[in-house]
């Protein structure tokens, strides 16, 4: 049998921070994020060019056709002698629109600007509603690094008790040997705790469109519930407060959720673009007209056109002259049924795409705000049973250890319980925040209570 190595009993565990804990360097609030989201968003300023993009089309489609200006010249025999000569001429071609077509043109091209509006403030509450999501994760990635430490400052104390105890020759060394294993599980549980605190810092300035350029910790000034008060923040309302009935709530959704603003929009541009496909069955006119004139030379060769009077060649000058031409397409066998009907298809579809839109948002709501009630329930208990019964179970079992009533076995395990505690109210914290920011994005609007 292979002796066991000695164990050392005084490891120099010290109260502090590891070598990866970045200090935090600025405080930011929810409603600076959401401004800086507004102001440096990728998404939101990629979604903005949309505006001058329709704008721009609603100035084509308003557009007058230009004219087409036309000169016919030339050049040696051909344009020279009458038995084979051609006039010259110049002229304009215009384009006559029938039935109104530039005017839906330009409905059609309004009601796109339309959706691209609707579109940039569905862009925008989205961006809205996730900066929202990694405050919070921020906000609960800080709080659970506060926890590892109080709990790691818990097992240093215990730690201390219990070298003390086997100096006096009090306890085994085995005890000094369990409570330097608490202390190094929290040392890992910290690195993770800073890590995912790093990486909520990341994922904040990402959706804020900041550019992370190194590691750094921003630290957040709205964790209430996470330090288990009852104060209103800017996240989520205070549990106790009274919500809304659901009632009242899927009629707000139905008026102001962005997406379908948008999908009722595009509704009514694909109407209008029935009405100009239904235009197209009449067609333009084209009229060309100008001013005709010929370059024949004076005399021209075999007696073509000799004077009467003197049998000698005529002499020819200018023979001008204008022209109309008017041009009409004949649909004969084709009056663009086709595009008629894959109009009429698109502005039909819209109406299914929008029932079923609006049955999405009820369930969107109704779930989000099963959610809520859910998650306000479990941090009221929480807050009002289990986590004092938690740290008093904590703080007896760890003066019952302090002064030689208990093993330090019993202490450790109160302590593990008060810390699954404190974790599993953070992740109902967590779990109401979301569930929170679910209601708000089912219904559209930010919701102040």
């Amino acid at each position: 049998m292979v002796p066991l190595a000695p164990v050392n009993l005084n490891l120099n565990l010290k109260d502090e921070k590891p070598a990866n804990v970045v200090t935090p360097d600025r405080t930011i609030s929810l409603q600076a994020c959401f401004q800086t989201a507004f102001r440096n968003n990728r998404e939101i300023a990629s979604a903005m060019y949309n505006l001058p993009i329709a704008k721009a089309a609603i100035r084509i489609a308003g557009a007058v056709p230009n004219p087409h200006f036309t000169l016919l010249f030339g050049w040696g025999p051909e344009w020279s002698y009458i038995i084979a000569g051609q006039p010259e001429q110049f002229g304009w071609q215009f384009d006559l629109q029938t039935d109104g077509k530039r005017r839906k043109q330009l409905a059609v091209a309004h009601a796109n600007y339309g959706v691209s509006e609707f579109t940039v403030a569905q862009v925008m509450f989205d961006v809205h509603n996730r900066v929202r999501r990694a405050y919070a994760e921020q906000a609960a990635a800080e709080a659970y690094a506060e926890l590892i430490e109080s709990q790691r400052r818990v097992a240093l104390d215990l730690l201390r008790i219990s070298q003390n105890r086997f100096a006096a020759g009090k306890a085994a060394g085995s005890e000094v040997l369990q409570a330097q294993l608490g202390v190094m599980q929290l040392d890992t549980q910290r690195n993770q705790a800073q890590a995912r605190l790093q990486q909520a810092t990341v994922a904040l300035s990402l959706i804020t469109g900041e550019l992370p350029r190194r590691v750094e910790v921003i630290d957040v000034d709205d964790n209430g519930l996470f330090k288990l008060s009852a104060e209103k923040t800017d996240l989520v309302p205070a549990p106790d407060r009274q919500l809304p009935p659901l009632e009242e709530l899927i009629p707000v959704a139905y008026k102001e959720r962005p997406d379908l603003k948008v999908q009722v929009q595009q509704r009514l541009s694909d109407q209008k673009a029935v009405d100009l496909a239904k235009a197209q069955r009449i067609p333009d006119v084209f009229v060309d007209t100008g001013y005709q004139f010929t370059i024949f030379k004076k005399s021209q060769p075999y007696s073509l056109f000799n004077n009467p009077q003197t049998g000698l060649p005529a002499a020819l000058g200018n023979i001008p002259g204008c022209y109309l031409n008017v041009g009409i397409e004949t649909p004969i066998f084709y009056q663009h049924q086709g595009e008629i009907a894959q109009a009429k298809a698109t502005w039909l579809q819209d109406f299914d795409q929008i029932k079923q839109l609006r049955s999405q948002i009820a369930t969107d709501n109704i779930t989000a705000y099963e959610a809520v009630v859910g998650a306000r329930a479990n941090i009221y208990q929480f807050q009002k049973e289990l986590l004092p019964l938690a740290a008093l179970v904590a703080k007896q079992a760890f003066r019952r250890y302090q002064v030689g009533k208990a093993d330090l076995a019993s202490a450790i395990l109160a302590r593990q319980q008060y810390q699954q505690t404190l974790s599993s109210y953070f992740d109902a914290v967590v779990a109401y925040q979301n569930a929170w920011a679910d209601l708000e994005k089912g219904i559209g609007v930010s919701l102040n209570l």
